[in-house]
């Protein structure tokens, strides 16, 4: 098989530790490579094609067999489906979920609205266009962020606000900076998971706390910009991640019975990582879901999905065999 691996590719003078997020959501090119490296295992060639605007024109004239998708797209509300949606043009099969999945998890409120459609938890929110449509029925604290972004984009350690003042003041420079609404959500204060599925019908694969025991003092105490690319950096040395957590087997249970819930009702296909908190009665209540995981190969790298992968037993090689052939079989494929 020939196989285009999409993706978009850090510019290489970026750096997430200068805080400037515009980049976040793009792959390092040692992601890219090991990716490459591991699907070559599998399959007898693999391009690398760059989601931007040329991409449509490589893919055509590719012939390519598969496709294994990383790509977040470049712009717009529904980014990481414009490849999805032009593999599907032009009739090529593509590991992970499907254009209207993929517009709907990247936006945070429609997610939501699934979810509770679903009868699935998630915290109390509303969606403002300006910090003045607040209404009075949320309760503060609260937590901000974009409704259109990944990678923790515009989730700062200011995104907790106490106050209609704190919230005045964050939401309108968040809706100036990223030119779309803020997702206003009651914050939970109980413990906070990530979960990585893997696969159809999805391996729950072990459970990751998000842990800020080890911060200094001063640092933000939820998952965000800061923590995921400053703090838990490879230079910075601190570890916010405990894999598998450790929790007694209800708790795994009910985790894992939401985090399959909520995979099955937004139709997600071959992988996902959803980020949950626990509500005030211990209940697991989803309020992030990643149909584009990262897939960043350093272990010291910290990052969540694979890390969850080789708590259950893969090696990197495996986790990208795994990935592509869950897809292979959806799709009625054999090698």
């Amino acid at each position: 098989m020939k196989v285009a691996l999409t993706c978009n590719t850090l510019p290489s003078d970026y750096n997430r530790e200068s805080g400037d997020d515009t980049f976040a959501e793009f792959d390092a090119p040692s992601t890219i490579s090991a990716i490459k490296k591991a699907l070559l295992k599998y399959c007898a060639a693999v391009e690398v094609v760059e989601a931007d605007e040329g991409a449509y024109e490589r893919l055509r004239r590719g012939n390519f067999d598969f496709a294994f998708n990383i790509a977040e797209g470049i712009r717009g509300e529904a980014r990481e489906a414009q490849i999805p949606a032009m593999l599907e043009m032009l009739g090529i099969h593509y590991t992970g979920s499907g254009v209207t999945t993929l517009a709907i998890t990247l936006d945070k409120r429609r997610t939501k609205e699934v979810l509770l459609a679903n009868g699935i938890p998630t915290p109390r929110f509303q969606l403002l266009a300006r910090p003045e449509d607040l209404g009075p029925d949320l309760r503060f604290p609260l937590f901000l962020k974009p409704n259109g972004e990944g990678s923790s984009r515009g989730i700062t350690a200011r995104s907790l606000v106490s106050s209609e003042e704190e919230l005045e003041v964050v939401a309108t420079e968040m809706v100036a900076k990223y030119r779309q609404p803020v997702l206003a959500e009651e914050y939970l204060t109980g413990r906070e998971f990530t979960v990585g599925l893997l696969g159809n019908p999805p391996e729950v694969l072990p459970i990751v706390e998000v842990s800020f025991e080890s911060l200094p003092e001063g640092a933000p105490r939820f998952d965000c910009y800061e923590v995921k690319w400053i703090y838990d950096s490879l230079d910075a040395g601190y570890d916010t991640t405990v894999c598998p957590a450790r929790v007694d087997d209800y708790l795994r249970s009910r985790i894992e019975e939401v985090a399959t819930r909520t995979f099955e009702a937004l139709e997600v296909r071959d992988l996902c990582r959803l980020d949950l908190r626990l509500d005030g009665d211990g209940v697991p209540s989803v309020f992030d879901v990643n149909a584009l995981p990262g897939l960043i190969p350093d272990p010291a790298e910290n990052s969540r999905f694979p890390k969850a992968a080789r708590a259950a037993g893969y090696s990197y090689e495996g986790l990208i065999g795994e990935i592509f052939s869950s897809a292979l079989r959806r799709q009625g494929i054999s090698r």
